[in-house]
Order: C-alpha cells, then sequence, then structure tokens
C-alpha cells in the first residue's frame, strides 16, 4: 500500500483524532484505499473528518497511523505543502521525508470504525425539530481549516433535523465532516424574571357600548 500525503493534511486531520481513549485506534486516523480513490478517515466517536488525497480508484486497503507518530511528521506551517511519501507492508510503515530521510513505525493492529455508516444517505425534511451540539466539537473542525487552506474559516452547516449534521468548507469538495448531536435535555426555556413588569399604565384600556 503506497500513498502520499501533505503535512497540512497530517495536522488537519489530527484535529478530530481522539486525544484519550481506552479505543486506543481512534488515537490517530485511518488511510483508506477502495474505488474512490485515496482518503483519510479520523474521528474521536463525535465528530468526524474525511478527506479526500488522491481521486485515483485503488485496491481495497487501509491503514491505521498512530497519532503519536503522526505529531512527528506534521511539521510547521512554513512546511504544510510538503509530500510524505508512505509505503505500508503489513504494519510495517516507512516514510520519506523532502529531504530523503526515512522514518519507520509500526501501524495500529485494529479495527477502525466503518466511517460509511455515519455518512447520511437520506435526508429527512419533515423532521423540523433542531438537533443541539457541542460547541467544542464545531472549534476542531475551525482548527482543521486553518491547516486546510492557510487560514481560519467559517464552516458551512447543514442542519438535518435532530440527525448529525454535516460540516463543510464552501466550494471545497475534498472534506467533508459529520457532528454527531448531543442528548436533548429539553431546555429550560425563558425565566419569567427576563420578562419586563406591566405597569398599570401598560394595560388594555377597558371600553364599553353606549347604552
Amino acid at each position: 500500500m503506497k500513498f502520499a500525503i501533505q503535512r497540512k493534511h497530517i495536522r488537519a486531520m489530527l484535529c478530530f483524532a481522539s486525544k484519550k481513549d481506552i479505543r486506543y485506534y481512534l488515537q490517530g486516523f485511518c488511510v483508506n484505499q477502495d474505488d474512490r480513490g485515496t482518503y483519510i478517515d479520523s474521528t474521536d466517536g463525535h465528530c468526524l473528518g474525511r478527506l479526500l488525497i488522491d481521486d485515483q480508484p485503488m485496491p481495497e486497503n487501509r491503514v491505521i497511523l498512530p497519532s503519536v507518530n503522526l505529531e512527528s511528521l506534521k511539521g510547521t506551517k512554513k512546511q504544510s505543502e510538503e509530500f510524505l511519501h508512505f509505503t505500508v507492508d503489513g504494519l510495517s510503515v516507512a516514510v520519506i521525508l523532502p529531504n530523503g530521510d526515512k522514518v519507520q513505525f509500526t501501524a495500529q493492529d485494529a479495527r477502525y470504525p466503518d466511517c460509511d455508516r455515519v455518512i447520511p444517505l437520506v435526508f429527512k425534511t419533515e423532521d423540523e425539530k433542531p438537533a443541539q451540539f457541542n460547541p467544542d466539537l464545531l472549534v476542531k473542525f475551525v482548527d482543521a481549516s486553518e491547516s486546510l487552506y492557510g487560514k481560519r474559516q467559517c464552516p458551512t452547516l447543514l442542519q438535518r433535523g435532530t440527525d448529525s449534521i454535516i460540516v463543510s468548507f464552501g466550494l471545497d469538495t475534498q472534506f467533508i465532516g459529520i457532528m454527531m448531536p448531543m442528548r436533548d435535555s429539553g431546555g429550560a426555556g425563558v425565566p419569567a424574571w427576563c420578562y419586563k413588569p406591566r405597569k398599570a399604565a401598560d394595560q388594555p384600556i377597558a371600553t364599553t357600548e353606549p347604552a
């Protein structure tokens, strides 16, 4: 399995990887190859980023790259456009750096979640009740946009009633995000003390018809 990833894409997709999780395989991201091309899935179980890095159809394959190794490869902003070339043989990963140096590490021996299952296929227009979302998750997408586009972008959100929300950035067709909703706690509404008390002069004047 061979593929190339720009340093900026490593930085961006690490935004969605779990930092601390007993599901160790979420502490990193998964590079997939199939008839859609080569693309990266990264998720912490609450939000998902999917990025297409090569649209050339490939035999089906995948590898989970650990965060601890990716952190050392993401480089600086000045190195954003640099390509790193990966060769995967089983769990053995070799990376050729732009200067010709070679880095080796071991991929995660685990099964990554099937992210296709959370990509929406049906849009339920009849469900108009909006879902609630953790704003900290949205910040992850804004952080990723800085690596992807060079500066922080405001994402476009496609609401789907109480289902997950689709996150995108303008006309970029290479990246798609999914954000899971929070459990509905009902909400307290507007408390009575917020309303200005009516004075007598504000009350409607009662009128009577002449006898």
